[in-house]
């Protein structure tokens, strides 16, 4: 079966106000069933302003047996001088806790400031050990996925990787065809999840707060399933559901849901 990462992103402070509780959220995906987990970096700088160090989080990954599969997310912008400040953060996070993947967007229009820029990200990341997955959003300059291999290419960084969130896939320009013609070897991972239908233009609320648990919403994800089988994807499988109604329940219980949806939908792979 295809391993599946939980994502902490859910309980983020970008997303509500409450108490990301990361070693509760831990501990909580841990007895659901998964053995990853993807820890976004508003959470892990709460933590540490609150006088945690990030010592404690390896640790709390060592006692459950589990491993932190992504940190995300790094903003690639135009300014030479912020996107490194994040890097070098996110790079200091991912040494610490054996990340392998740093998941990266863009929030400026794409030239060649961007894909320097990436490229300097991308040698800080590495250096840490760990590699650039980078994401497109339809709401952003990085929209799908021909232009995120094309600014890989740009940036000279033939390790970074494409991510593939599935409601940024079903809500862009993308089609099945363009999902098929992506090689193998370019992807990094998947990041799952499914969503009932937009009703509103403020993509940020509807991305961050609407998401519903994979099968009940309207994406036809056993064909995505399909497609990515065909391909002989075999990596882990991140899930992100971000979700304000799903957010009122206690972590534990929230992974519990999230692994049992999932789960049937790769159990072949």
């Amino acid at each position: 079966m295809t391993q599946l990462c939980y994502e902490t992103v859910n309980y983020a402070p970008f997303v509500w106000d409450g108490d990301p509780d990361l070693l509760g959220q831990i501990a909580g995906a841990s007895e659901a069933g998964f053995p990853l987990i993807g820890i976004d970096l508003a959470s892990i700088t709460r933590f540490v302003d609150e006088g945690e160090r990030l010592e404690t989080l390896a640790e709390a990954l060592r006692a459950v047996d589990m491993r932190c599969f992504e940190v995300q997310a790094l903003v690639v912008t135009d300014d030479e001088g912020a996107t490194l400040e994040q890097a070098e953060q996110l790079a200091r996070i991912a040494s610490t806790l054996s990340v392998p993947y740093v998941q990266a967007g863009v929030s400026t229009p794409l030239g060649p400031p961007v894909a320097a820029n990436l490229k300097r990200a991308a040698d800080v990341i590495r250096a840490a050990g760990a590699t650039i997955a980078l994401e497109f959003l339809p709401f952003t300059p990085l929209r799908d996925i021909a232009g995120t291999r094309e600014l890989i290419r740009q940036a000279e960084t033939p390790d970074a990787q494409v991510m593939i969130d599935t409601w940024h896939f079903f809500y862009g320009p993308d089609d099945w065809s363009d999902l098929e013609a992506l090689p193998l070897e370019e992807i990094a991972y998947v990041q799952f999840n499914d969503h009932p239908g937009r009703v509103s233009d403020d993509w940020m609320h509807e991305t961050t707060q609407r998401r519903v648990l994979p099968g009940e919403g309207e994406f036809d994800l056993p064909r995505f399933c399909s497609v990515m089988r065909a391909k002989g994807y075999q990596a882990p499988v991140s899930v992100e559901i971000i979700s304000e109604a799903l957010r009122a329940l206690p972590p534990a219980e929230f992974a519990r849901r999230v692994y049992a949806a999932t789960a049937p939908f790769w159990d072949e792979g």
